[in-house]
Formats: C-alpha cells, sequence, structure tokens
C-alpha cells in the first residue's frame, strides 16, 4: 500500500485552504500547524513529510529525509542564506507575485501623496483658507525608475503607467523581458512591455539622473547588498524621491541620510530599514522629508493561498513549480 504524501503546514492561511489542498488528492495529507504558535520547523524530526509550505526550513534535514520541497511565505528568501536550502538538493519556491499588488498601491498611493501641498494639512489643521491656492505637482509625464523588475517592480509600473508616467527599469538580465512568476490576472507587465527603457544594473547611476521617483524592488542579495550607495544617491536630482519596499541592506543607509540632510534629495519613503524593529533611537524618525512605515507595504496575504493550492496541485501532477528560487542566483 502506498502511504499518502505527507504535506505540513507553517503559515498563516485560511481554513478553508485547508480544505481545499486536502480536495486535490486522497493521497494527500495535509497537517496543518498554521495556527499553532508553539509548533517550531525548523526542530522538526519527522521521517515522512515531503512538503512544508511555511517560514524556514529544518535545522537538520537527517530528520526529514523524505523533505523534497519548501513553498516560502516571502518574496525573498534572504532568511534562508545564510545555509540555503537549495544548495541541499530540496526545490524551494518563493511567493513572487502575491504582494504585487498591496506593495504597488502603497506606492503609486505614496506618489501622489507626496506631491500634494503640505500646506493643506497644515491650513486645515490651523482652521485657515490660504489667500493664495497650492499648487500640487501632477505626475503625467514625470520618470519613475524601477530598480528591481520582477512581479513587484513591474505592477508598480503598471500602475505608475496608467497615471502618465514614464517608465524605467533596471534589471539584473535586462535581455529577458519575459515574467513567468505567480501573477493575478490582469496584472503586472508579463511581456515587459510597459517600460520606455529597461537597462542593466551597471547603467543604474545613469538612469537615476532621469528619476523623479526611484523604486526599489529588488531582492537582496550578496550582489545587491549596498546597491544604492553614495554614487547612485548623488547622481538623483534634488527633486526626486527615493521609495523603498524591497530590503533596507540595499540602500547605503547613511549616505541616503546624508544627502537628505544636507537638502540633496527631496524626500524618501521608507518601508524598510537595515535594522528592524527601528529603534526608538534612529535617525529615521526624524530624518527630514521621510515617511517611515513598519515593513507593512505587503502585510496582505490574499493571493499566498492561491499560489499554495496552485503549486500543490502542480507537485502531484509532477508540473513544473511556480515561482522557483533560481539556486545560482539566490532568488
Amino acid at each position: 500500500m502506498v502511504r499518502p504524501m505527507r504535506l505540513l503546514i507553517d503559515a498563516e492561511v485560511l481554513p478553508e485552504t485547508i480544505d481545499r489542498l486536502r480536495a486535490l488528492s486522497v493521497d494527500l495529507e495535509v497537517v496543518d500547524h498554521s495556527t499553532d504558535p508553539a509548533f517550531d520547523a525548523t526542530t522538526l524530526a519527522d521521517p515522512e513529510v515531503e512538503v512544508i509550505i511555511g517560514r524556514r526550513v529544518p535545522s537538520d534535514l537527517t530528520r526529514v529525509p523524505s523533505l523534497r520541497w519548501l513553498q516560502v511565505r516571502s518574496a525573498g528568501v534572504n532568511h534562508l542564506a545564510a545555509d540555503p536550502p537549495w544548495r541541499k538538493g530540496l526545490l524551494v519556491t518563493n511567493a513572487r507575485g502575491v504582494y504585487a499588488i498591496p506593495i504597488a498601491e502603497y506606492v503609486t498611493g505614496m506618489v501622489l501623496r507626496v506631491n500634494q501641498p503640505a500646506a493643506w494639512a497644515t491650513g486645515q489643521a490651523a482652521h485657515h483658507w490660504p489667500d493664495d491656492e497650492p499648487v500640487h505637482v501632477i505626475v503625467r509625464d514625470r520618470t519613475a525608475v524601477i530598480v528591481g523588475y520582477g512581479s513587484i517592480g513591474r505592477e508598480v509600473a503598471r500602475q505608475l503607467s496608467a497615471l502618465g508616467m514614464r517608465i524605467v527599469a533596471v534589471k539584473a538580465r535586462p535581455e529577458v523581458r519575459a515574467d513567468t512568476s505567480f501573477r493575478v490576472p490582469g496584472t503586472g507587465d508579463p511581456d515587459g512591455s510597459i517600460p520606455d527603457r529597461i537597462v542593466g544594473v551597471e547603467g543604474l547611476a545613469e538612469a537615476a539622473r532621469s528619476a523623479d521617483v526611484l523604486v526599489l524592488t529588488m531582492p537582496l542579495t550578496d550582489a545587491t547588498r549596498g546597491l544604492i550607495d553614495a554614487e547612485v544617491v548623488g547622481a538623483l536630482r534634488p527633486s526626486a524621491w527615493l521609495v523603498n519596499v524591497a530590503r533596507g541592506a540595499l540602500v547605503v543607509e547613511p549616505a541616503l541620510l546624508d544627502a537628505l540632510r544636507g537638502g540633496r534629495l527631496a524626500g524618501a519613503i521608507l518601508d524598510v530599514f537595515g535594522q528592524e524593529p527601528l529603534p526608538d533611537d534612529s535617525p529615521w524618525w526624524d530624518a527630514p522629508n521621510v515617511i517611515v512605515t513598519p515593513h507593512a507595504s505587503g502585510v496582505i496575504m490574499r493571493y499566498f493561498d492561491d499560489l499554495a493550492v496552485e503549486n500543490v496541485r502542480r507537485y502531484l501532477a509532477s508540473e513544473p513549480l511556480l515561482n522557483q528560487v533560481d539556486p545560482e542566483r539566490g532568488y
């Protein structure tokens, strides 16, 4: 008798998602730890578990000899980079595409927000109707440079281009225009047709010179750590804004802070930082023209369940999985 394939869930999912998974096959055993705060996958010892949907991989793989695939709930996998499971023969898939819509809406909302006159808010607070009507800046015909053109960057491009902004994309392999990651229908830029230009990382500083807003959506790897350095920050115009919804360590933070304090940059919208949670005494709290949010731009998990169910269906059918992590590139 063939034993059922054991799938363990260590990620927050909707209750109906457990039912959807179990309905995929009578030969699938779903072990649900999604609501068990005491469960720790890193200490797991289970000789029969074959698939984990969760955050972490067991520390000792000899205690999970049947484990073949890990589906993580995050788009980034830099938290696994210290001891990469993909270098130990495990198939790892991430959650690219799951966060594209909420993060892109965050970026779009912030871009519109910072182009509204501050006098509107201060006037309302003071119960003051100004004599001269403050003029707000329209974003149409302005340029957004998007650093990282995966699922999130492509949805940012779709939304900002709908506002009439020009799009320049920066990506590690500019010749690869197509995106085959998980995508909500009608979103993103699957064929890479939206940008006016797509350039390689070596062209980042030059592209930054044209930016009215520089949006960071690139994954954090050894190659991208500190990518936004003093040269790139210095290439930005004094009227430009920087938006980081990727990882804090992409940015050389002292260089950015120095530019803001020196008035060489209009402002920054930062959802991620090199140290999180942000300490009480961090200079970012009071930095000039900085909007701080608590790594919250992508907290909506609405689409993760759909990805997980589809990938388990594919796994059972021996079809290629969506969002496979490239062992050579680390994302």
